[in-house]
């Protein structure tokens, strides 16, 4: 795998959108509680975040040999090939 191909698992895409919908629902957060246009405002982006089924961002840690970005739970890096002991505790 090259340094600039994406690691595997990891979507740079997926983790804009995240981003967005954290943003929008901050903001909606701030919103008055008052009135059909905000309750169907928050009913739509509901439904939205829903139907784009995002799910949590991916847990990442650097490998203890090449020092690159892999999936937490991964057995082996898919950057040096390095066996890898799977974390046991959430860090």
């Amino acid at each position: 795998m090259k340094d600039n191909e994406p690691m595997p698992g990891f979507d740079p895409a997926r983790s804009k959108l995240r981003a967005t919908v954290a943003t929008i629902e901050r903001q909606l957060a701030e919103m008055p509680r008052e009135g059909n246009v905000s309750d169907g405002l928050r009913s739509a982006v509901a439904d939205l975040v829903h139907q784009l089924a995002l799910g949590p961002e991916p847990e990442l840690r650097a490998c203890p040999s090449c020092g690159k970005h892999g999936m937490r739970a991964a057995t082996i890096c898919g950057f040096c090939w390095t066996k890898l002991t799977p974390p046991t505790t959430h860090s």
